[in-house]
This record gives structure tokens, sequence and C-alpha cells, in this order.
């Protein structure tokens, strides 16, 4: 008899000391950008606090006490009992159980009534024997309904949900039908399971890792994006997606390994390789880089200089190269035009100024004899 037993005596549901619980350290909300420092409880609370409004839930809590509408979902583990929905309220409780845990994790506590502690002290839990019973219920609350996760987490939940299923053979779901399980479009999930898959190969590589990026943020939206288009699918060794089918796990063949760690790096950098991200925002970088894979030249200069500016450049047509350099020039002068009273009026500067007037002259004289008239 397993010591949870007590509480379930009536069936899968029962009332459970919320301290006799234990978080779920593979809770789909701890991607690889986003992890609690430690598996402690005292870890986990400071990292739902930062990221998952816990203060909120807490003031509300000690407020009002806890309102038992919506059980936990809890799965037996290891001689333990995880909670696989409802973590960030578990944390709440033990925070408001407990306050030494709360202390060490940083969070400051409401005084609670005597009233309000009473409704803390058991709580209704649902227990399920294996994940597939809850999973249903996870998806669809977390993906599209009132508690969305973000998509990193949205595309791996999914992406472990398909792997369960691939695992069974015939019977197993396919991503079609869980996309219909969790109430979310076939198409989206595909994207975002797809480039799961991608990124997750990359890692299993060591071609990149998720926690070495430069930005603080993990911006998944750009690999998944990227991979809609050709040029990148190409750039890759991808073939064109197929969303009759499921999503294939390691999907890049070895001869573009190299290219698959060049183009998370323009999308997301290196900090100890100390490389900065090409793409600074999804829109225009994306689009811009898109048009540089898809030119031959341009991509060979990209490859070689990691320069988005640069290899764009050779994109444009000789005349539109001219017109842009020639705006960009005037747009300068315009500038230089304002600070003219900034300015040191030394031997170079001055070089610098009769070097601008030669060959403002050269491009004004040319553009005028190439006229049919010469005037």
């Amino acid at each position: 008899m397993a010591w949870w037993d007590q509480y379930f005596s009536a069936g899968q549901r029962g009332k459970v000391p919320p301290e006799k619980l234990e978080f779920d350290i593979s809770n789909p909300r701890f991607t690889p950008d986003k992890q609690p420092s430690n598996s402690t409880d005292a870890a986990i609370i400071a990292y739902l606090d930062r990221t998952a409004d816990l203060g909120e839930l807490i003031q509300s809590i000690a407020s009002s006490g806890y309102i038992d509408i919506e059980p936990l979902i809890v799965i037996p583990r290891d001689g333990d009992l995880i909670v696989l929905e409802g973590n960030r309220r578990l944390a709440a409780l033990k925070s408001l159980l407990n306050p030494a845990l709360a202390s060490e994790a940083g969070i400051p506590l409401p005084e609670i009534s005597p009233t309000v502690r009473k409704t803390l002290e058991r709580i209704t839990a649902y227990k399920v024997e294996h994940q597939d019973e809850a999973r249903n219920l996870i998806g669809f609350k977390h993906i599209n309904g009132p508690q969305g996760w973000d998509a990193y987490a949205k595309a791996l939940y999914a992406a472990r949900w398909l792997d369960d299923e691939t695992a069974k053979g015939d019977s197993g779901l396919s991503l079609n039908e869980i996309a219909a399980r969790m109430g979310d479009k076939h198409d989206t999930l595909y994207r975002i399971v797809s480039a799961a898959y991608v990124l997750q190969q990359a890692q299993d590589l060591e071609l990149f890792r998720v926690e070495d990026r430069v930005k603080k943020n993990f911006s998944f939206s750009h690999l998944y994006t990227a991979l809609t288009y050709t040029e990148f699918r190409d750039f890759v060794g991808l073939p064109r997606a197929d969303r009759s089918a499921n999503p294939e796990r390691n999907p890049i063949a070895q001869e573009f390994y190299q290219n698959l760690r060049t183009l998370l790096l323009w999308l997301f950098g290196s900090k100890s390789d100390r490389i900065d991200p090409v793409i600074k925002t999804q829109n225009p970088d994306l689009s811009l880089l898109k048009r540089v894979l898809g030119h031959a030249v341009a991509r060979k200069v990209m490859l070689e200089r990691h320069d988005l500016a640069a290899a764009l450049s050779l994109t444009i047509e000789g005349s539109d190269r001219f017109s842009k350099a020639l705006v960009d020039a005037q747009a300068s002068l315009h500038q230089a035009v304002g600070e003219i009273t900034n300015a040191d009026n030394d031997e170079e500067t001055i070089e610098i100024a009769d070097d601008v007037r030669r060959r403002a002259t050269f491009i004004y004289n040319t553009l005028v004899a190439q006229r049919p008239d010469g005037n």
C-alpha cells in the first residue's frame, strides 16, 4: 500500500496536504532557456515568482482563502506524488504554509488569518497512473486555454507527447490528432514541433546550446518562422514540409551540420564565442537574411563575414546600389551641416571636407555628361 492511498480511498480524487506533494521538475514551463537554479523547492518557487506572477496568486489566496474548485493533477513517481498540473498553485500554497521556505525563496508573505489557513491544509487532487490521462486537459489549458505557455514550452510539450505516441507504433496518435486534442491548429503545432526537433538535434550534437545565446530572452519564433521559408530550409537541407505526416526527429543530414550551427549563430549568437546574432529584430532582419540566402554571391559573403548589411548590398542591382549610396551620403551631409558649428577646424577635417567636395563634383559631372543632351 502506497502512502498516498489513504487520501484516495474513494477513487482518483482526494484531499491531500500540499506539503505532501512534489513539484514536477520536467514541467514544460522549465524550458532550457528558463530553468530554476536547482531542483529544490525554494529554487522552483523563486523561479515561478519571477516568471509566473506567483506573488499575485499568493496575495489573492491570503486575502480570500484557497478556492478549491479545480483539482491539481498528480501522478505517483518514484515514491513521490508529483504535480503534473498546478505547480504554480502548489508554490503559492507551500509558501503560505511554510514562511521559512518562502523566505529562502525571497518571497515576502502577507499575514493570513486562521480561517484562510484552514483552507490551505488539504486541497483536492486528481490522481492519474499514466501521464496520457492528463495530457488532453493540460495541453488544452496551456496551449489555447487561459494559462498559455510561450511557444517554446508549447513546442517541447507537444514534441514529448508526440515522441511517446510514436513509441506506441500504429496505435499512437499523430500530431494532427494531438493538435485536435490541444485545441490548436495543426499547421501551427507542426511548425513549432518541427523547429523544436531541429533545435534539439543541434543541442544533442553540441552544435549549439540555448543557454549560450546572447540575448536574455530566447526568441524561438526566429527559428520556427525561418524554417517555413524555402531559402532557410535549403540552407540546412530540409525538404519541403509534409504536413500530412509527423515531423521527423533528427531531420538534418550530417553534411548540413555546419550550416545548422551557422544558422543558429545568425539567429541567436554565442556568448562563449563572442558572436552577436545578425537577427536583431525578426522584422525586417529575418526577411533580409532570407534574401541573402537566396542569392549565391551574397550567401558566400555572409558565410565569410557574418555581416548582413555587406551581404545584403550584393543583392541590390547596380543602379539601386548607387541610388542608395547617394541618398545615404546626402543624409550624412545633412547631418554634418547641422553640426558644422561643432567642427574641429584642423587640417585633417579640412582634408576630409575637400575629399568630399572632389568626389561630389566627380559624381555630378559624370551624371551630367551621361545625359543625352549633355546638360
